[in-house]
């Protein structure tokens, strides 16, 4: 296709759009369940619906804050050449990963100097 040519949306294949339902069609075609009963509470339902949503959400927030305690954190480290070529030759020849290495240094310094 050239750099003349323009394509007329009508070329295109496109679906057709989903209709969107509104609050007041919805509330004209069927009776509303969450409207208050004669003592003035709302459907057992529309609560337990609510009691569910909450639990729901307490209850990942519960399982990520699980998964951050588990979580690695990063530390960059600069190094210069000669250094990050002896790493990197160090983790070849034990067969163990630069990342391995460098953890292993840094524990074993803190321990040494009682942090």
């Amino acid at each position: 296709m050239s750099g003349k040519e323009k394509l007329s949306l009508d070329e295109f294949a496109t679906a057709p759009r989903r209709q969107r339902t509104t609050t007041d069609a919805r509330s004209k075609a069927e009776p509303s369940t969450n409207t208050p009963d004669a003592s003035g509470l709302v459907d057992s339902e529309d609560r337990e619906k609510g009691g569910t949503s909450s639990e729901a959400s307490k209850a990942l927030r519960q399982m990520k804050r699980a998964r951050m305690k588990g979580m690695s954190h990063f530390v960059n480290v600069n190094l210069d050449r000669d250094t990050k070529r002896r790493l990197k030759l160090a983790a070849f020849n034990l067969d163990t990963s630069m990342q391995a290495i460098m953890a292993k240094a840094i524990r074993q310094y803190l321990d040494a100097n009682g942090y």
